[in-house]
């Protein structure tokens, strides 16, 4: 079975060694962030070039992979959310399931994360991490099919995706109280919904498009159209209601208006212009939960303001990783799910700037 997302051309850089991996990363369906704006010379340059950034990428990562219990995982807090982003952190720096250096390590978490699932397709029960682990499963998945020339393990990943996202849609379609259509909450079949559950689940869908399995549109627009239904005018950004201010939120709204091809949209720069009036620091709750989206979010619907609210959130995590390239939070982050989870986070906001993963593209 060839890879179904190979660009025309790129199978035989699949038999090559070491230095053909990297080109691996062009030829995959994760492509760049700005695919238009982006060729595969300049993708590979960024892949190559060594910043102060890529070096706490590097430490971050071997600090994951110096994490990785016996089971595979990377984490016993909410094990197949977290180590789904540990493999996905690993993937948005270059590493894919066929990298000599750290794809066995790869290919064992994704098993870990793959015997998670239950028998109805549900990802979020068995670590209690709910409809977040199951999003979050269900993107890192449809991210790394392509990734690997062992066919057995592409139809198991093709499985478990095509009933993840059954569990997803059929979530979606559960009938919502009034101001809640579109949207997702903690368990499949809750009536209400909130953004931040909601995003995960749009990201996946996102990508589970990008790889060629089918998604309802219907779904797709319900999701978008939740989003923009708690973004309001002035860029204020809510959990679950209208007119609440979340800044941890803000970004995941851009990414939204992003999905939806509707970056000219008023409340994009309204948004923009309230991360960067308020803009993250290193406190708070929810810092790297913030500093994901805040990255994600500004680097696909608004790249100009991003290009100069990119070295403060930089210089905030360089600064505060610590020696063993692991990151602490400055809130109780790191205390409920552990430090898998907040260097992930950490990783996948560095390498932002690399324009790999599907979240990232435009």
């Amino acid at each position: 079975m060839k890879p179904p997302h190979l660009r025309p051309g790129c199978l035989p850089l699949l038999r090559e060694t070491t230095a053909s991996l990297l080109l691996l990363l062009v030829c995959l369906g994760v492509v760049p962030m700005v695919a238009a704006d982006f060729t595969d010379q300049q993708v590979l340059q960024v892949l190559t070039t060594d910043q102060p950034r890529d070096k706490a990428i590097r430490r971050g990562l071997e600090f994951l992979r110096k994490s990785q219990r016996p089971d595979g995982t990377f984490s016993a807090a909410f094990p197949t959310a977290v180590t789904s982003l540990g493999i996905m952190a690993h993937f948005a720096a270059g590493h894919t399931l066929e990298d000599q250096q750290y794809g066995a390590s790869l290919r064992r978490a994704l098993a870990a994360v793959l015997a998670k699932q239950d028998e109805n397709g549900y990802f979020g029960r068995q670590d209690g991490s709910n409809m977040y682990g199951h999003g979050i499963a269900a993107l890192m998945i449809a991210e790394a099919i392509g990734m690997s020339r062992d066919d057995e393990l592409e139809d198991k990943m093709h499985r478990a995706l095509e009933r993840a996202v059954r569990v997803t849609v059929n979530a979606a379609q559960v009938k919502k109280r009034g101001g809640h259509e579109g949207g997702w909450r903690y368990q499949p079949d809750q009536e209400d919904s909130d953004l931040s559950l909601s995003g995960w689940q749009l990201m996946s869908l996102h990508a589970v498009q990008q790889v060629g399995m089918p998604v309802p549109e219907k779904v797709i627009q319900g999701a978008v159209a939740y989003a923009k239904r708690l973004t309001t005018t002035d860029g204020k950004v809510g959990y679950a209601n209208p007119g609440e201010d979340r800044p941890a939120l803000r970004g995941l709204a851009l990414l939204c208006f992003a999905i939806a091809g509707d970056e000219k949209a008023p409340q994009v720069q309204a948004v923009a212009n309230r991360i960067v009036s308020d803009p993250i620091r290193w406190e708070g709750e929810y810092f790297f939960y913030r500093a994901y989206y805040d990255a994600v979010g500004l680097a696909r619907a608004a790249p100009e303001i991003w290009a100069g609210y990119a070295p403060r959130l930089e210089e905030l995590l360089l600064r505060h990783q610590q020696e063993d390239g692991a990151w602490d939070s400055p809130g109780p982050e790191s205390g409920k799910a552990g430090q898998a989870y907040t260097t992930s986070m950490a990783v996948l906001v560095l390498a932002v700037q690399r324009h790999v993963l599907p979240a990232y593209q435009r």
